[in-house]
């Protein structure tokens, strides 16, 4: 009898140790489902960069006058060579950008990005009293070297407009879609400036149509990201270019000075060029808007 009742309880013994270890492979396959069907941590931290710029947590208000905002129009930040004089109005010292950027971010400036630009002219809201768009034309590498560093330190949002072919064929002194999605993470935007900076209002229809819609196309595909606006090189551009445009993009950014406003047309918007001379107190009262 002894002996039978031990290989009894050893029978249950082996009997609960299997469904023990039944039970403990059920929870790992229901744990492995949960993890495979999880959503991924990485993906939504990815999409969140994405979006993080275009998102304002700012309350927004609407005015019954068009609003105007000041897109203030920058090319190169360095120290200027004397071979490049004669280009000097397009280069802005770096210790004169870091004063201009200073002096609107202690004024109360809110710099915005070109989705909230559109939103702002569409719905004639701001998130602001005071609001600036900083524009870069060329996508010139100082604005990764020397621009962005400083934008960085003072948490200001600016936009490269960039010639796309240029940046494919690795030009020297141009941004490299590596840099630009790096600092696509902390607020900057890339925006279309043709693919080979040709006078449009020159061109032709077709070729046009090429430097309109494939630099567009290299930005999102390469940047993962949607581009609304196109600066027109050297602020060049026909009615032709103004159809085509509308077909593809959302704003149009000219050389014409000026406060920007939509009642001038959401695709010949004015800017406010920067120049070496332009000091941090003189873009102040340059770009003093009365938004009611």
């Amino acid at each position: 009898m002894t002996s039978q009742k031990k290989k009894s309880t050893n029978a249950n013994k082996k009997k609960l140790n299997l469904l023990l270890l039944f039970l403990n492979l059920v929870l790992l396959g229901l744990l492995a489902v949960f993890m495979l069907n999880r959503p991924s941590q990485s993906g939504n931290s990815q999409k969140g960069t994405q979006t993080s710029q275009s998102t304002s947590t700012a309350k927004w208000k609407t005015y019954d006058e068009p609003v105007q905002i000041p897109i203030l129009m920058y090319h190169a930040v360095h120290v200027m060579d004397p071979s490049e004089a004669s280009n000097a109005n397009l280069i802005v010292d770096p210790d004169l950008f870091e004063a201009q950027i200073k002096a609107l971010s202690k004024a109360g400036y809110y710099f915005l990005t070109p989705e909230e630009a559109y939103k702002a002219f569409t719905e004639n809201a701001l998130p602001a009293k005071k609001v600036v768009w900083l524009t870069f034309d060329d996508g010139n590498e100082d604005f990764y070297t020397i621009a962005y560093p400083i934008l960085k330190k003072y948490k200001a949002k600016a936009t490269n407009n960039v010639i796309t072919g240029f940046v494919k064929k690795g030009n020297a002194g141009n941004l490299t879609v590596k840099q630009m999605k790096e600092m696509m993470a902390h607020g900057m935007s890339f925006q279309s400036h043709t693919v080979n900076h040709p006078d449009l209002s020159a061109t032709d229809k077709a070729t046009q149509k090429v430097e309109l819609t494939d630099s567009i196309d290299f930005l999102e595909n390469k940047l993962n990201t949607k581009v609304n606006t196109i600066a027109y090189p050297s602020g060049r551009y026909n009615q032709t270019t103004l159809d085509l445009a509308k077909k593809t993009y959302k704003l149009g950014l000219t050389t014409n000075e000026g406060l920007a406003s939509a009642k001038d047309g959401l695709l010949s918007l004015n800017r406010v060029r920067i120049l070496p001379t332009t000091t941090a107190k003189g873009l102040l009262s340059e770009i003093a808007t009365d938004n009611k």
